[in-house]
C-alpha cells in the first residue's frame, strides 16, 4: 500500500526529469551550438571587427610596416572582414532554419504525450489532483510556456534571418528588410534572455536535488 500511494505521490505532479528521443538530443545540442555560433559571429561582426574599429587598427597595423593606405582603402579592407564574419553567420542561419524545420516535424511524428502542446495542457490537471504540490505545478508551467515562446521566437528569427538573405541586394524588397531586420534584433535579445534564464534553471536544477540529473536526461535520454 505504501508503494501505490508513493507511485500516486510521484504521479501527482509534472516533473523536469523526462525521457527525450534521439531526434530531439540532436535537435537540442545542434541547435545550442548553431545560436551560440551565430551570437558569436555577431559579436565578432559589430565589436571586434567593426567597421570604425577596424579602420583604425588596419592603418596603425600597416603603418607599423611602412605601408600607407588610404582611408577608402582601408574602410574597403574592413568591410571584407565584416562581410566575411556576415557570411558565416548566414551559413549558420541556413543551418538553424533547417533545424527548426527539423524541430516542427518532430512535433509531428513524436508520440501524443510527447508533443509541446500535450505536455502544457496535460500539466494543468495537476493543479486539481494534488493541491499541496500548486506551486511547483505553476513554476512547471510557466517553464513550458517559455519554452514555446522560445520556440516561436526562433521560428520568427529563422523566418527574418532567410528574408534578410534573400532580400539582401534588391533595391525593392530594401524598406521590408529593414522592418525584418528589426524584428530580427528584437527576438535575437528575447533567445539571449532564453538562454540566460534556461542556463540558471538548469544550473539550479543540477545543484538542487528535486531535478538533479536533467543535463544527464538530454545527453543520454533519460531513464
Amino acid at each position: 500500500m505504501k508503494n501505490n500511494h508513493h507511485s500516486e505521490e510521484k504521479n501527482s505532479k509534472p516533473s523536469f526529469r523526462e525521457q527525450h528521443s534521439p531526434f530531439i538530443r540532436i535537435w537540442h545540442w545542434g541547435t545550442v551550438l548553431l545560436i551560440s555560433g551565430s551570437l558569436i559571429t555577431v559579436f565578432i561582426a559589430k565589436v571586434i571587427l567593426n567597421r570604425k574599429n577596424s579602420i583604425l587598427a588596419i592603418q596603425d597595423n600597416l603603418q607599423k610596416n611602412n605601408i600607407r593606405i588610404t582611408s577608402d582603402q582601408a574602410k574597403s579592407l574592413a568591410g571584407e572582414f565584416n562581410d566575411m564574419i556576415w557570411k558565416w553567420h548566414i551559413y549558420i542561419g541556413y543551418v538553424l532554419a533547417f533545424l527548426v524545420l527539423f524541430r516542427i516535424i518532430i512535433e509531428f511524428i513524436h508520440p501524443k504525450n510527447k508533443k509541446v502542446i500535450f505536455l502544457l495542457k496535460n500539466s494543468f490537471k495537476y493543479l486539481k489532483i494534488n493541491p499541496l504540490n500548486k506551486a511547483e505545478t505553476k513554476h512547471y508551467i510557466l517553464v513550458r510556456c517559455i519554452y514555446i515562446l522560445f520556440y516561436i521566437s526562433i521560428t520568427i528569427q529563422a523566418i527574418t534571418g532567410l528574408f534578410m538573405a534573400y532580400a539582401d541586394g534588391k533595391k525593392d524588397l530594401r524598406e521590408f528588410r529593414h522592418f525584418a531586420s528589426n524584428i530580427h534584433s528584437v527576438f535575437m535579445w528575447i533567445i539571449i534572455s532564453f538562454i540566460l534564464i534556461h542556463i540558471f534553471g538548469v544550473l539550479s536544477a543540477e545543484i538542487g536535488k528535486k531535478y538533479k540529473g536533467v543535463v544527464s536526461d538530454m545527453i543520454n535520454g533519460g531513464e
